[in-house]
């Protein structure tokens, strides 16, 4: 595993998870060396805080790798292993090729686009609660929650245990909770196999589909099978749609608020570019394209 993960470390990192070249293209007198040299490849300086930059660009997934000694050294081999790679490709010309050249123009469209959006489009964090109020209530739709169901369970892995199970429910229905908190491998099983309310569509189909034949709270299914092992339901209740209170989704409101508004904004800025540089479309062209 760990060998993966350094596979995969080098991978990753050497071939261009950076967003900032550490090489020094031009002499060291043309150059203002930020921080202290502390990698030397050729005439190349890489300093602390060169590394430093590097380190906070790397993926989630490898930010716990590199904090560790093993990992720390690997990182600084790549580093090392990257420039010579590159002072290699420079010396060989690798940068006049016309397929290197038109890939580091559609890099730098992409860069200047993210930095000019960057810019224009600003989220203000502070948005003030009557704002959020407001927005609240002019779009309710948008945060109502749909029909919920109330159930528990009591989930095992082996059919015969379901089974006995469920005849034992037959003759005791009043006996689920104690069944669940005795057999169910579930974490809800010490809960009396309580899992609370889910809006329909986000529990397994098996499961829904069993609880759609409920008919009122108490009804018990027969024993269904998914691909967590084999269940036997309870239906606690189902619950109307309903629209929760802005207290207690104040956060989701400012999520959607600033969405929205950066969306809105950045429409408006490609209808005003439009205007400023016209676009022509060959449609019959464009059909063409499979």
């Amino acid at each position: 595993m760990k060998k993966i993960i350094v596979v995969v470390f080098m991978v990753v990192f050497v071939l261009g998870c950076n967003k900032k070249a550490t090489s020094q293209e031009s002499t060291p007198a043309q150059n203002v060396t930020k921080g202290t040299v502390v990698i030397e490849v050729g005439e190349a300086k890489i300093t602390d805080e060169d590394v430093k930059e590097e380190l906070a660009n790397l993926p989630p997934q490898l930010q716990a790798f590199v904090a560790t000694k093993e990992g720390k050294n690997e990182f600084i081999e790549s580093l090392i292993k990257r420039e010579l790679l590159y002072q290699e490709a420079k010396a060989k010309g690798i940068e006049n090729s016309e397929k290197v050249k038109k890939d580091l123009e559609k890099i730098k469209k992409r860069l200047f686009v993210d930095a000019y959006l960057r810019d224009a489009i600003k989220a203000d964090l502070n948005v003030d609660d009557k704002v959020l109020k407001d927005y609240y209530e002019k779009n309710k739709k948008k945060f109502e929650e749909g029909e919920k169901i109330h159930t528990k369970h009591i989930l095992v892995k082996d059919k015969k245990v379901a089974d006995e199970i469920a005849e034992k429910l037959k003759k005791s229905p009043e006996l689920f909770e104690k069944l669940a908190a005795e057999y169910s491998v579930d974490s809800s099983g010490k809960e009396g196999g309580d899992i609370g309310a889910h809006e329909k569509g986000t529990l397994v189909p098996e499961y829904e589909s069993a609880v759609e034949k409920l008919k009122k709270a108490g009804d018990i299914s027969p024993v269904v099978k998914s691909q967590f092992g084999y269940h036997i339901i309870k239906l606690v209740g189902r619950e109307k749609p309903s629209t929760p209170k802005f207290e207690d989704i104040k956060d989701d409101v400012k999520e959607e608020y600033l969405r929205e508004n950066q969306k809105n904004l950045f429409e408006n800025i490609v209808n005003e570019l439009k205007k400023k540089y016209p676009v022509k479309k060959n449609e019959e062209a464009l059909e063409k394209i499979k």
